[in-house]
């Protein structure tokens, strides 16, 4: 119909967006959503320059392999892991890097117990 605007191409939501979406998808008790955010937000990422903080990284990240366990793929809560790992190697030799995972101290707990509890769901899995 003339003077209706036209729907564009979905815009891939940026890291920031993604992240504060996926925890109201997993507060709402859609830990599927919410996960789907943050993979369309990783893949948009990996086009894109990387210009998102990285405090707002390691959190996606931490959710991330928080929502894969929760979905019960281990999978890829341990590629998430990994990541956090990468991260938290990159701590010694950056340091923005290392700034940031000092100031995200309850993240890098929660990273651990996730650890803990993917060696867990695999010893009795």
């Amino acid at each position: 119909m003339p003077g209706l605007p036209r729907r564009g191409a979905e815009e891939p939501p940026d890291l920031v967006r993604a992240l504060e979406h996926a925890r109201i998808l997993r507060a709402a008790g859609d830990p599927g959503g919410a996960a789907q955010v943050l993979d369309r937000a990783f893949a948009a990422e990996g086009v894109r320059t990387r210009s998102v903080a990285e405090r707002v990284r390691f959190r996606a990240l931490v959710l991330r392999a928080d929502l894969a366990l929760a979905l019960h793929d281990e999978a890829a809560a341990e590629r998430f892991l990994d990541g956090v790992e990468w991260f938290r190697a990159g701590a010694d030799f950056l340091p923005r890097v290392a700034e940031a995972l000092a100031a995200l101290d309850d993240e890098v707990h929660r990273a651990d117990e996730l650890r803990d509890r993917l060696a867990s769901e695999r010893r009795t899995g």
